[in-house]
């Protein structure tokens, strides 16, 4: 992909009509373009969710892998953390929400449907808070539905009546007399989807059909209208045998500009143009043309001189791809149009060159081979397995579609991926009848001449601050303890400042974080302070967007019984899940949580797979990065902090400090119950200079002694959510209607191609064709998204 343009003379080519006047570069708007850097300065996020389905029995699980990129290269986010994810009924009351983790622009979890949701449609959402500080669409938003089936018997197709909606949307928001106008069309049914082929005829005074035109298959469609204002313009459509009039909507314009594209293979043309009434009043007066995508830009002045119409052409392969957005000021730096158009030329859609499946007693393996993907560049791919024929993953956007057309959109689009599968010149021709229906992008211009404040911080984990009012304690240091992956932390008060910040946290559910004072002395006592959590809540994300649903429109099963689908009833789903949770936790986790509050290092609990794998304790430690080597110091064996330190940690065993490491070629495994691995040697004097190493061989730990409490304990009111497995429902049967129209058969959130480019995973052996549903990104801005049956033959 070629890089954004800064001046049109390095990357557009202009050509000038003698007949249409001319276009003028000579000097660009500094009020626009200051206001303008300021606004897209900042950078954005936007996120996207691949659901396992979209509709869900009460009782299953939703799946779901996040996609957060870098708004502007399109790339996963490196920086982005934090993302919350809530689940909201028709009513917006939050059933479900969490905060989860990101890393290199990737998180997954589930929600259970469980006793909080009842039949119905539910809105899941996925966002940061910086999102929040934008009124664009960066944000995941989504429609599920929810079938409960003790209450709701059956699965019905939805009742359509025969009403319709249509709107008539001028390209540039406006008709103006005397020129030739292009309206863009929707047609919509009663439940706001659109409806194909219907015919229609614009029809004049007399009653003369002065144009026609077809909806493609959204109900979307245009025609051109030389506007007179002396007309009063109707619209006549036929829809399943009947006929349905409306008023195009909107006056003639005696005055003014309108801007107009018309595409012509690989070069768009983009015209501003006025009429007679108007051109004597705008001559020489500066207009303003703004060429941009919420990232570069350029701008270039518009006079008009004796000629209605200046024209420019764009070439396809000198833009950004994906969305543009041309933008016309008046004189009074005003905007007064705006035209979006859809630059396919760059995108990189990866497909699988290979997809192949083999029996395995009981199970299926599938693999899948991706000859574009390279194996060295991070990537992610995740897939929902479903019966062939199932009607529950009915979804309006894939990754591609979320990612460079939603977000510069204000209203819903539906069914986004239409747009990108099989593209051709048809495809390109709906997406532009999409763009001109949807007006304005999502960049407020009005906003923009606002100075702009971000109230909502940048998130990178949790933050905990605290403010040390004994003075007493200010040249002490406070220990923030080991838990989970993350490392102790050691801060003291600066100079004139006695607050203490501890940083990028990632504590998960139920954690308990431990922070202690350590004396001057080197001994440990509970920190005695007040913490403030950053964040401490999960915000609310209000969106006024009005949704599509997911099944509406698409294949439903009519009259299917739903009596008994699953084999378990909610009840006993719920026993299960605490038995799950139960036998999942690691006893050896918590007990090193207690541990590491009256320590200084990261606490390794001994648990009996240890004991198992490792043969002896060097080995144990060679694992986490303590090797074995000469202490140049003695000359005889020591443990050092990685390879390349020459000074031998200290050594303890169960509180002795051992001359010669020796002692420990006798021990085995099942002789150790915990160690302390402090790499700092903090606490330890000037014998921790290198490291300190603490070996407890049995069960009368630290924390389990009568010694004095030295850490206090904060239960934080916020924690990101525990990266749940994803368990497969357990259906009566698994070849009846109900399994094939909205049983689930699998998924996998988190698969990365190997070193020769295949993914392969898996599944329970199915008793139906499945159809894999594949959504991922590679290669640094590479998008895939696939649909692929594999047949159980």
């Amino acid at each position: 992909m070629n890089p954004l343009y800064k001046t049109f003379s390095h990357y557009l080519y202009l050509l000038f009509f003698i007949c249409f006047g001319f276009l003028s570069a000579q000097e660009e708007s500094v009020d626009i373009i200051d206001t303008y850097e300021d606004y897209t300065a900042s950078p954005r996020e936007t996120v996207y969710l691949h659901l396992n389905k979209s509709t869900y029995i009460k009782g299953e699980f939703i799946g779901f892998t996040a996609y957060v990129l870098d708004k502007k290269d399109k790339r996963l986010s490196l920086l982005t953390t934090n993302l919350y994810v809530s689940i909201e009924d028709e009513n917006k009351n939050i059933i479900k929400k969490k905060l989860i983790r990101v890393d290199n622009g990737i998180a997954s979890n589930i929600f259970t449907v469980d006793s909080l949701f009842n039949s119905g449609l539910y809105n899941i959402k996925a966002y940061t808070n910086w999102m929040r500080n934008f009124d664009e669409h960066n944000y995941h938003v989504e429609t599920i539905r929810v079938i409960n089936p003790e209450t709701e018997k059956y699965i019905e197709k939805p009742f359509v009546n025969n009403t319709i909606d249509a709107q008539f949307l001028p390209e540039s928001g406006h008709l103006l007399n005397g020129v030739l106008n292009k309206v863009g069309v929707v047609v919509k049914d009663s439940q706001g989807f659109g409806v194909p082929i219907a015919e229609g005829q614009i029809i004049g005074k007399d009653n003369e059909v002065l144009t026609t035109f077809k909806t493609n298959p959204l109900g979307i469609g245009s025609f051109s209208l030389m506007a007179d204002v002396n007309e009063n313009y109707k619209v006549k459509i036929n829809y399943a045998n009947e006929d349905f009039t409306f008023p195009i909507g909107h006056d003639v314009k005696k005055s003014g500009v309108i801007l107009s594209l018309r595409r012509l293979k690989t070069k768009v043309f983009a015209s501003v143009t006025t009429n007679s009434e108007t051109l004597d009043n705008i001559k020489n007066k500066r207009y303003t043309l703004m060429i941009h995508n919420g990232d570069n830009y350029d701008a270039l002045d518009i006079y008009f001189t004796d000629d209605k119409v200046v024209t420019k052409v764009i070439e396809d392969n000198s833009i950004p791809t994906g969305i543009n957005i041309l933008t016309l000021f008046n004189e009074n730096e005003i905007p007064v149009a705006e035209r979006l158009f859809f630059n396919y030329e760059g995108i990189d859609i990866i497909k699988t060159d290979k997809v192949s499946a083999t029996d395995f007693v009981d199970s299926l393996r599938v693999k899948l081979n991706f000859k574009a993907i390279n194996p060295e560049v991070f990537n992610n791919i995740s897939i929902s397995v479903l019966p062939q024929e199932t009607a529950s993953y009915n979804r309006h956007h894939n990754v591609l579609s979320q990612t460079m057309l939603q977000p510069y959109i204000k209203g819903a689009i539906e069914n986004g991926s239409y747009y990108f599968n099989n593209i051709d010149d048809k495809k390109r021709f709906d997406l532009d009848n999409l763009l001109i229906t949807q007006g304005w992008s999502s960049y407020d211009w009005n906003n923009m001449f606002i100075p702009e404040k971000f109230p909502h911080a940048f998130e990178q984990g949790i933050t905990l601050k605290a403010n040390v009012n004994n003075q007493k304690h200010l040249k002490d240091t406070y220990v923030l303890h080991h838990f989970g992956n993350n490392q102790p932390q050691y801060k003291q008060t600066s100079e004139g400042n006695n607050t203490i910040i501890f940083e990028n946290l990632f504590p998960i559910e139920n954690s308990h974080v431990y922070i202690s004072r350590s004396r001057e002395n080197g001994n440990l006592v509970p920190a005695q302070l007040y913490l403030q959590t950053l964040p401490n809540v999960i915000p609310n994300l209000a969106t006024a967007t009005d949704l599509f649903q997911p099944d509406s429109g698409y294949k439903v099963i009519e009259k299917l019984d739903l009596s008994n689908p699953l084999s378990f009833s909610m009840d006993e789903k719920q026993r299960l899940d605490e038995v799950v949770v139960e036998s999942s936790v690691d006893k050896a986790l918590v007990r090193a949580r207690k541990l590491g509050k009256h320590s200084y290092g990261e606490i390794k609990v001994i648990d009996q797979m240890d004991r198992l794998t490792f043969n002896t304790i060097f080995h144990y430690l060679a694992f986490n990065r303590v090797y074995t080597g000469i202490n140049p110091a003695t000359n005889e064996g020591g443990l050092f902090n990685g390879r390349l330190n020459r000074g031998a940690m200290a050594v303890f065993l169960d509180g002795i400090p051992l001359t010669s490491i020796s002692i420990l070629e006798t021990y085995t495994m099942a002789d150790i119950d915990y160690i302390e691995i402090n790499r700092g040697g903090l606490g330890e004097g000037f014998r921790g200079l290198n490291g300190a190493i603490r070996i407890h061989t049995s069960y009368k730990s630290l924390f389990d002694s009568s010694q004095s409490k030295t850490a206090q304990d904060y239960n934080l009111p916020l924690t990101f959510s525990e990266n749940k497995k994803y368990y497969t429902p357990k259906y009566r049967y698994y070849n009846d209607d109900f399994f094939i129209g909205y049983g689930t058969i699998d998924w996998k959130p988190k698969l990365a191609v190997d070193s020769e480019g295949n993914v392969s995973f898996k599944i329970l052996k199915p008793l139906v064709p499945i159809t894999l549903f594949i959504e991922g990104m590679a290669n640094d801005g590479s998008f895939i998204f696939e649909e692929k049956t594999v047949s159980l033959n």
